[in-house]
């Protein structure tokens, strides 16, 4: 039988009546043919199936619209709800369920109802012929029951945006309104049942396509899922199959192949739009009672469970295969060609369940995602890999009953990130930011018409109610009593049989590597790798009680490109023996069991002793050592600009170089013809073998002739022990076929070596091969020993003279180019280039120089001033400076810097920079040269001869022209006064502005400035007067700055300005140096007094101060309404300011107490009073649509702020609620009772001050409860009875947002409610970080020296006694008692393994060591135990209304590491006094508590506790750490780009508006309201030196290189000198009830430090190094008094006891003071003198050595006159020795020159050496003596500075290397510094005696007992030993070459060095060195460490 169905189709229609008006298809017509046959003798014959069904759809089509989608659903919605059984009905419900549980399973595929089983149903029940048949069927045949197949050709869905067009008799749908077509070909059904109950079906799809169909995007790509191209077309997309055997088990197989998926999240997010909007809106059903229930589920209880079947129901099994798919996430689709990240993988899963055991097997392998560009056509574009390949496995087996198994195995897990792959990603989501409509509503709107009037309380719909009114429908509707039984409440989960008893996954990971790449382009490398290991990762009991567990090691490293080697930024742990491991941090993850409150306990009372749900521990008991190299921070800067431009998807500036493509690039610059020979490690050009000949000028590109593995930069294993000598080298052979000769050029790292070739002719050549690296690509340059660079604005033609003296170009140098000289040219007979410039249009007008650049022989830098003339007269002359630079490079393949390369570089004579906020035109007099200069920018003059020319500079300033001249001398002085003249209404008129001069490489540059800019934002007319006659006026309209100058004869005292204002008198005197600071002057007149704010800023520049005058007093206007303002007082005027602006207001009032009122503009209602000079926050109540004005008054130092807003949520004072049901409220404002208001039950009412100038406390009163006062800044909460009776009411005061809201309730369950929101609640989560200690080293690799090293360490032992049920740390005294005696008791164990546990310690302790638990019996019986606080300590818990935050930082450290610095500690807590430390315990340095509550209902939140507490610290900086941490963060030259940005924003602030000017104090809507907020106080005892670190150049004397510093120390006329032990105590900073914005928080606190750190700057002056700083000894004394008063004060708080306790300290801690002060004092004083008489010497490095000596601070009194005995005799030693010694090490410097300096000094020094001697011998006893008076502990540097290799590598720091290198150094005082440390030894174990050995020679040291100098005891080079070193039982064996002569005795040929066993390894491994060095000493080869 054939059934057909023709044109069938389904349309939306419009009806009318009987009549379709209109109509839209949505189903195309579609024809349907199904055909079907039946078998009619299948009781006997079962060749043909029972019934066999085929059909065939050829296309079926769908258009469906926005609307018609719309439509439908509703439709089905409407019919589905037809019908349906009515839910408040649960008997239907349980009716149901009972039915289908007492189904009971009968054969196969029937069921009988249990009540049949009841009347004893059996089988022979059945009739006979079921039974006839049931025999006959115990093995019948299996045929085919059913047999189907049907195959859809083609379905067709396109969707449209909108809605359809059914205006017209034909519905259309709009082409540009199509928004996707999907395709899916050749769908085939096959099914087949047969009769044993076995079955097939069978579901396949050919392909399927999704087109993005909008017109607009048709340029781009619109293809968005298909079949890859990738796959063969034979084989389908998808195969679904399902297969059934006889015995029930079930098989589904599914697969799918080569999925196409182009993600297109823009066009998704549409398509999503599509079908959620939609969707019809439901309509609101009203609540059932169903709805208030706990458990809306029907209950089980009394149903009868079905019995567990006995029989086999068969095993499922499921696979599922995804064959490589992929998944495209494309950049931009609207580009044909753009990136995408292409995802690839292979998943196969196989899970297998039967009754008692479930399995699960799964496999991804190859998951991996890759970068390339997208290519329609197919080719293959080149991929990048961003995920190597991944390979994730899964096994589980579940047992019922039993554990379940998981285990997860993952592979190397390495993830590339890229700034282009970022780029993708985020073009991708950007596509996600839909712009939020703008409501067209006007904000006024919102605002209640009535806000004033009181309502019914259920108007407000209070979330804080709802909880009263659910209980109560509860309470009524079901029926249930309202209380509950707590034990209902916390009823746990009854457990489920069957159910797995425990749970636990393993995971098997090996890596987890992610590598940050860096480049351009394609050119991309490696700069960062993190390797993170996780081990032992075990995960239990997810379902139920959670733990987890692992262990992480992470490394982080960077590569340093120049020298081809990878850096560590996180360090390795040091495990000792040269072995280390990686950085580890232990996670555990556990889920506690919640406590169920029996009901004896509150719920308050219940969450502060329940552990938190869910608890986090990380701990890692390593260090965490960080090291920060220059080179990382260059390239931490590179991938930070790079990732920048890729997140804000800006266009890098950056590009890859064409010629940079290969990883090698060879380029002969050299002028000479070179053949070069390839090494078998690159690839040969096509038709080579390997030889190539460069022409000059000309460069190839070289490949590797195998790719590199990827293995070598995946991971870290052994990455810092591999050196440079280890890398294997890439070889090039150069041959000079001219020169005949042949050289080896060896490829490692960047660097440059000097190659000597010998010509045949003439003094030999030298060629450069130079090897740079540039984003992985080695750039080898072949060059001569010269090169010029051109730093002037114009091409420079190079020329050189032949030997006929004529002129020969060899090159031209573009403007900020470098070219490399060609040889012939470098060595021509004259050694000299000429230079001619060469004009923009390519014409000569200019002839070559008269003088040439002369180059050879020189050793240091070398400035020449060249002059060019113009070769027809027509021009001015050219000027130009040649600076040549020297650089020392190595020498062939040695590893000596005995070559020598030039640089010349080219610059102008003069620069001339306008720093002045308008444009100036310079031109050199007698010239024509004439140049315009912009505000901001430099131009060169290039015709300025110094000392020969003068340059006029003419400007417009308001409205006239002013010239000035200024003569150009060659060494001017630093700042000139450059004064302007103009003819202004026929008077001359002069202006002062000031000229700043530098010169640099004998570059003069000028800058033309003002010392002041003064701006004017007051409205009003400004003079301005220096001295008594010096007035300058500044207008209010002007629209530039007044330029400002003291007079010449203005002394640095008498530099300060007066003000006058209008027609007022001239105000006090005021600093304008005071940078930073903001206040206010106040100008008389009459008895009238007007205030002006002044604010002081210091440009960019350093040399201008930009003052800014404002109104004292200015009104904003934040809201959409015009507001009117006046002074409160009779007869004022109504002052206007609009929307959005600003205006300055000028009260007239002379009192304290400043009052104004405000209305809004045309309304007649005005406000009350307010003050408007205090800081308060009010809204002011008007009764009209707007409901009132809020003002927000700011009154700092120099402006006062007066903020208008309209009415916003929160902004009324209080919400007042009544929910009671008869009690009303009274309650007014104190003192104005006669505006008392009543509130009745059930009205609520908002309510704000009445009288805002007046205490704002509220007096309410209810039934008996009268007069109650609160001033409603806090939460808070009370019960009181109304009448004599048991009516209680609860009152609770809390914040709503930002409304405070007083609620009357006498409902307990909504006060439980409220209770329990604002109070403790049970933690969810807490997070637990220790981290024993933090360190960051800070190397400048430049240099290479360690400059810094920060550091947060642990704090040490801490004995603690258990108190209470916790453990409580001991007093100080008792803790170092108790340690020693632990120590004590290790060492008895260790030596005799019996020692008794108990032990007398002192006469009041007595201790246990041997018990378990450790005990104390003396002075009472505690329980001990030895623990400690690790450095970093963090916890972070949160709940669901509250976060906490508890972090402490123990101990905190910053040393300088320089070898010369004069604090070796630049910052440290500063210990309390030993007398104070005893009688307390260990206190971190830092520790912050914060407690937040936030609301569900509001995005305010409350900081109910924040307290930071710091305690005192010391910062000792001296100049040379300042010049070294300068120099690690600066990045070279300063960028003149942002420098005239900076410049441009600060002209910027001439034109500012007044609004401008004062917003960053306007007011905010986003605010939180902070409890309690405390900062404690600040103490920072602070030094300075201007000496300290190691010197490059000794003839330099020190010198800040913070520009700015100097600038504004210069122009102040301060000269900075040393400043020791000044005190700077800054108050505490709190803030208790009050709403801050996040800005007004930040504003707040600056300025409270700020301004008190400005205040206490006179302490500067005091503290001055030429005074010896007496001021300490007055602070001492003062101290002492201090603790005698505050310590006494903290005692009595804590009782009696403790107050005469804190009296003994006090006194005590007084003597200590004052003597220590007085010996300080002295100790400065002639440490100052000392200072002094040193540097008449005239020896920089005896200076040097001096503070090195001083710095070594003496341990006690004995020391210290041993140190000063020493230096007063080698003093007198050493001055008449220098007579000698100094002229010869002048000459060694300097030559001749250097000789008779040296005479000088040597002379000079006789006799300041020995006054300098006798002067330190004074300054070391007073320190000796001052450190036994010292309470504290002097504190020492951390650890000691690193030691870095020759080869500039920076490896892990070992702390063994770094103690030899510094006994290294301190050796005789630095004697042997220059030789490389090898490695040293212990002799005899004894730390005192050490065995070293450098590249040169092997010392034996001891330390000094008493001086604790390192002193040789012998020392033997290489050339006087007959062989190395050698290791014999007895130790180090060293044999001499001759026996050494003693002065008695015969003396001996070697020295035996005895060597314990333990330091025997060490010992090993220094020999093997030992013999390196030997040989390379024997052979003169300089080798570095092995």
């Amino acid at each position: 039988m054939t059934v057909e169905l023709t044109l069938m189709k389904v349309s939306r229609a419009v009806v009318d009546g009987v009549s379709v008006k209109s109509e839209c298809l949505i189903l195309a017509p579609v024809t349907l043919q199904v055909n079907l046959a039946r078998n009619l003798s299948s009781a006997w014959y079962k060749g043909h199936p029972d019934v066999e069904i085929s059909g065939k759809l050829c296309n079926f089509s769908i258009l469906l619209s926005q609307g018609d989608y719309r439509t439908l659903m509703l439709m089905l919605s409407e019919n589905l709800q037809e019908g349906t059984e009515d839910p408040s009905r649960p008997d239907q419900v349980k009716d149901a369920v009972i039915e289908a549980s007492e189904a009971v399973l009968l054969g196969s595929g029937q069921y009988l109802h249990p009540s049949s089983a009841e009347r004893g149903f059996k089988s022979d029940s059945l009739k006979p012929e079921q039974q006839t048949v049931a025999k006959a069927s115990t093995h019948p045949a299996v045929y085919t029951t059913l047999k189907a197949n049907f195959v859809i050709e083609r379905i067709e869905l396109e969707l449209f945006t909108g809605e359809s067009d059914l205006s017209g008799s034909c519905g259309l749908r709009e082409g540009s309104k199509s928004l996707a077509k999907l395709q899916f070909h050749v769908v085939t059904i096959m099914a087949d049942m047969r009769s044993d109950q076995s079955m097939t079906a069978v579901v396949s799809l050919s392909t399927c396509h999704l087109n993005d169909s909008r017109p607009s995007r048709q340029a781009g790509i619109t293809r968005l899922i298909s079949q890859s191209k990738n796959m063969n077309d034979k084989s389908n997309m998808a195969n679904l199959k399902y297969e059934q055997d006889s015995r029930l088990n079930k098989n589904l197989t599914m697969e799918v192949n080569g999925l196409y998926v182009l993600v297109c999240l823009e066009h998704l997010m549409k398509l999503s739009d599509f079908f959620v909007k939609g969707l019809p809106e439901t309509k609101p059903q009203a609540a059932s009672e169903d709805t208030y229930k706990q458990d809306a589920s029907p209950s089980t209880e009394g149903v009868p469970q079905m019995p567990p079947s006995t029989g086999s129901v068969g095993e499922m099994k499921i696979e599922f295969s995804l064959n490589h798919p992929e998944v495209v996430l494309v950049e931009d689709a609207m580009k044909p060609n753009p990136n995408t990240l292409v995802l690839d993988l292979q998943l196969d899963f196989m899970m297998t369940s039967s009754p008692t055991l479930q399995t699960m097997n799964g496999a991804i392998k190859g998951l991996s995602v890759v970068s390339c560009i997208h290519q329609p056509d197919g080719k293959d574009p080149g991929r990048t890999q961003i995920l190597s390949p991944l390979n994730i496995r899964l096994k589980s087996k579940a047992p019922v009953g039993k554990t379940q198994f998981i285990e997860v195995s993952l592979s190397d897990f390495i993830f590339t990130v890229s700034a282009s792959s970022l780029r993708i990603i985020t073009s991708t989501l950007s596509s996600l930011s839909v712009q939020e409509e703008v409501s067209t509503e006007d904000e006024l709107s919102k605002i209640p018409k009535d806000l004033w009037t009181v309502k019914p309380t259920k108007d407000f719909q209070f979330w804080f109610l709802k909880h009263s009114e659910t209980v109560g429908i509860r309470a009524e509707g079901s029926g249930i009593s309202k209380e509950t039984p707590r034990s209902e409440k916390f009823k746990p989960p009854a457990s489920t049989d069957g159910a797995f008893q425990d749970q636990q996954l393993v995971l098997k990971s090996s890596r987890i590597i992610v590598k940050l790449m860096g480049g351009v382009d394609k050119r991309t490398i490696p700069f960062i790798i993190a390797e993170l290991n996780l081990s032992n990762v075990d995960v239990r009991d997810w379902s139920s009680k959670l733990s987890a567990s692992c262990q992480m090691a992470l490394e982080v490293a960077y590569f340093n490109e120049k020298l081809a080697a990878w850096e560590p930024l996180i360090e390795p742990a040091e495990l000792g023996d040269q072995k280390d491991r990686p950085w580890q941090l232990n996670v555990k993850v556990m889920q506690n069991p919640q406590i169920v409150s029996d009901g004896e306990m509150s719920d308050s009372e219940t969450s502060a002793v329940a552990p938190p749900l869910r608890s986090i521990a990380i701990v890692s008991s390593d260090i965490l050592e960080v090291t920060v190299t220059k080179t990382a921070l260059d390239v931490f800067q590179s991938l930070g600009k790079s990732f920048s431009e890729a997140y804000h998807l800006t266009e890098s500036l950056s590009s890859v170089r064409e010629d940079l493509e290969a990883p090698y690039l060879l380029k002969n610059e050299s002028g000479i013809y070179i053949t070069v020979r390839l090494g078998d490690e690159f690839k040969f050009p096509p038709k080579s073998d390997g030889t190539l000949t460069l022409n000059p000028g000309q460069s190839i590109q070289l490949f590797d002739r195998s790719k590199v593995p990827e293995k070598s930069i995946v991971g870290l294993e052994n990455i810092y022990n591999d050196s440079l000598t280890d890398l294997k080298a890439k070889i090039i052979f150069m041959m000079f076929e001219d020169l005949g000769e042949r050289r080896t050029l060896r490829i490692m790292k960047a660097e440059k070596r000097s190659y000597s070739l010998t010509p045949r002719t003439g003094a030999p050549w030298q060629v450069i091969a130079q090897l740079d690296t540039v984003y992985g690509c080695k750039i080898i340059t072949l060059r001569s020993a010269v090169q010029v660079h051109n730093t002037l604005p114009f091409p420079v033609e190079i020329y050189y003279k032949l030997s006929n003296d004529a002129m020969a170009r060899c090159g031209q140098v573009e403007p900020s180019d470098t070219i490399s000289l060609p040889c012939d040219a470098v060595y021509a007979e004259s050694n000299e280039v000429y230079l001619k410039p060469v004009e923009n249009n390519g014409s000569g007008s200019y002839s070559e120089t008269e003088d040439g650049c002369y180059w050879k022989d020189l050793s240091k830098e070398f400035i020449q001033r060249l002059e060019c003339q113009s070769s027809n007269g027509e021009k001015p002359a050219l000027y130009i400076v040649s600076k040549v630079t020297v650089e020392n490079v190595y020498h062939e393949d040695t590893a000596e810097f005995s070559a020598r390369t030039y640089l010349i570089n080219l610059l102008p004579t003069v620069i001339f920079r306008n720093l002045l906020p308008l444009p100036v035109v310079c031109k050199i007099e007698e010239t024509s040269f004439m140049v315009t200069i912009e505000p901001g920018e430099k131009a060169p003059l290039l015709s300025a001869n110094p000392d020969a020319s003068a340059v006029a500079v003419t400007l417009f300033y308001q409205s006239s022209d002013w010239t000035g001249r200024h003569w150009i001398e060659s060494k001017p002085s630093t700042l000139t006064v450059l004064t302007f003249d103009s003819i202004i209404n026929g008077d001359r008129a002069t202006l002062d502005l000031s000229l700043h001069a530098e010169t640099s490489s004998g570059c003069l540059q000028l800058s033309l400035h003002s010392p002041y800019w003064m701006i004017n934002k007051t409205g009003h007319d400004l003079k301005y007067k220096a001295g008594d006659d010096y007035v300058v006026e500044h207008r209010a309209d002007g629209d530039e700055p007044v330029f400002f100058l003291y007079k010449k004869s203005s002394s640095a005292a008498a530099k300060k300005a007066s003000l006058k204002l209008e027609e007022y008198n001239w105000s006090e005197k005021f600093s304008l140096d005071t940078v930073g600071s903001v206040g206010s002057i106040a100008c008389q007149c009459n008895g009238q007094s007007s205030t002006v704010g002044v604010k002081i800023e210091l440009s960019s520049t350093g040399l201008t101060k930009i003052i800014t005058f404002t109104p004292y007093f200015v009104v904003a206007n934040e809201s959409k309404l015009g507001i009117n303002f006046k002074e409160y007082l009779p007869g004022t005027v109504w002052n206007k300011v609009p929307p959005g602006e600003s205006v300055a207001f000028w009260p007239v009032q002379t009192g304290a107490e400043k009052q104004m009122v405000a209305c809004i503009v045309d309304t007649a209602l005005e406000t009350v009073p307010f003050l408007i000079t205090e800081s308060h926050t009010t809204f002011l109540q008007l009764y009209h649509d707007f409901g009132g004005i809020n003002v927000e008054c700011q009154v700092m130092e120099g402006l006062v702020t007066i903020t208008f807003q309209h009415y916003h949520p929160g902004f009324a004072s209080m919400l007042l609620v009544n929910h009671t049901h008869n009690h009303a409220i009274d309650y007014h404002q104190v003192y104005r009772e006669e505006t008392s208001l009543s509130l009745c039950a059930g009205q609520s009412a908002f309510y704000t001050w009445q009288d805002p100038c007046i205490d704002r406390e509220l007096i309410w009163s209810c039934g008996k409860e009268k007069g109650h006062k609160d001033e409603l800044i806090k939460d808070g909460k009370g019960e009181f009875f109304v009448d004599d009776g048991d009516n209680k009411l609860y009152w609770i005061s809390f914040l709503d947002g930002m409304q405070r809201i007083l609620l009357f309730t006498d409902d307990s369950a909504v006060r439980d409610f409220l209770q329990k929101t604002g109070s403790m609640e049970t933690i969810d989560q807490e997070i637990v970080l220790s981290l024993q200690g933090f360190g960051v080293s800070l190397v400048n690799n430049l240099i290479p020296k360690e400059v810094a090293y920060f550091a947060i360490r642990n704090s040490g032992v801490i004995w603690e006694q258990k108190k209470r049920k916790r453990f409580r740390a001991v007093k100080t005294k008792y803790n170092g008692v108790l340690e020693n005696g632990y120590q004590d008791y290790l060492t008895e164990i260790a030596a005799s393994s019996k020692s008794p546990g108990r032990k007398q310690l002192d006469v009041k302790l007595e201790a246990d060591y041997g018990s378990d638990p450790m005990a104390l019996f003396k002075p009472k019986e505690v329980k001990i135990r030895r623990s400690f606080e690790y450095g970093i300590w963090l916890q972070y818990r949160t709940s669901q209304h509250q976060t906490q935050l508890h972090l402490k930082i123990h101990r905190l450290q910053l040393d300088n590491q320089l070898t010369g610095a004069v604090f070796p500690t630049v910052l440290a807590p500063v210990p309390p006094p030993k007398s104070v430390a005893a009688d307390s315990v260990p206190k971190p340095f830092t520790e912050l508590c914060v407690m937040i509550q936030k609301s569900e209902h509001s995005d305010v939140k409350q900081f109910k506790y924040c307290k930071l507490l710091v305690q005192a610290m010391a910062v000792k900086v001296d100049q040379g750490f300042l010049n070294a941490i300068i120099s690690l963060f600066s990045s070279g030259a300063a960028d003149e780009a942002q420098q005239l940005v900076a410049f441009r924003q600060e002209c910027d602030l001439v034109n500012r508006s007044l609004t401008l000017s004062t917003s960053s104090t306007s007011a905010s809507n986003i605010k939180h309201f902070y409890d309690i907020l405390h900062f404690s106080p600040l103490k920072v005892h602070l030094s300075f030196s201007l000496y300290g670190g190691d010197e490059v150049d000794g003839e330099q004397k020190p010198q800040i290189q913070w520009n700015i510093m100097n600038l504004f120390l210069q122009s102040v006329g301060i000269v900075l000198t040393d400043i020791q032990d000044v005190v700077f105590k800054l108050a505490f900073f709190e803030r208790n009830y009050t709403f801050y914005s996040q800005s007004q928080l930040n504003q707040e606190i600056i300025r409270h430090y700020s301004q008190q750190a400005i205040k206490q700057m006179y302490v500067l002056v005091l503290g001055l190094d030429v005074l010896g700083n007496p001021f300490g000894l007055i602070r001492g004394l003062g101290e002492g008094i201090e603790d005698l008063f505050y310590e006494p004060y903290q005692g009595l708080i804590q009782g009696p006891e403790e107050f005469a306790e804190g009296l003994a300290i006090g006194v005590k801690s007084l003597f200590g003071h004052a003597v220590g002060g007085a010996a300080g004092a002295m100790s400065r004083i002639t440490g100052t003198l000392g200072k002094g008489i040193a540097t008449l010497t005239l020896d920089e490095e005896y200076q040097k050595k001096r503070r090195e000596a001083l710095n070594k601070r003496p341990a006690d009194l004995k020391e210290g006159l041993a140190r000063g005995g020493k230096g007063l005799v080698m003093g007198v030693v050493h001055g008449v020795t220098g007579v000698v010694t100094q002229p010869m090490e002048g000459a060694k410097k300097e030559g001749v020159g250097g000789f008779f300096k040296g005479v000088g000094k040597g002379l000079v020094g006789v006799f300041t050496r020995p006054v300098s001697g006798v002067v330190d011998f004074a300054s070391s006893s007073f320190e000796g003596i001052r450190r036994v008076a010292d309470l504290s502990d002097e504190v020492q540097r951390l650890r000691p500075i690193r030691f870095i290799n020759p080869d500039g590598i920076i490896r892990p720091f070992r702390l063994r290397e770094a103690e030899g290198h510094q006994i290294l150094l301190e050796v005789e005082k630095g004697r042997f510094a220059s030789d490389l440390y090898l490695g040293h030894v212990a002799a005899s174990g004894n730390v005192r005696h050490i065995f070293l050995a450098t590249d040169k020679r092997v010392i034996f040291t001891t330390r000094g007992d008493i001086l604790g100098h390192w002193d040789s005891e012998w020392e033997y080079p290489w050339s006087l030993l007959r062989e190395a070193p050698s290791l014999s039982p007895k130790g180090i064996q060293v044999i001499l070459k001759e026996k050494q002569k003693k002065l008695f005795g015969s003396g001996s040929i070697g020295k035996a060095v005895a060597i314990l066993e333990k330091d025997r390894r060490e010992a090993e491994a220094l020999i093997s060195r030992m013999r390196i060095a030997f040989q390379a000493s024997v052979s003169h080869i300089i080798v570095g460490k092995s």
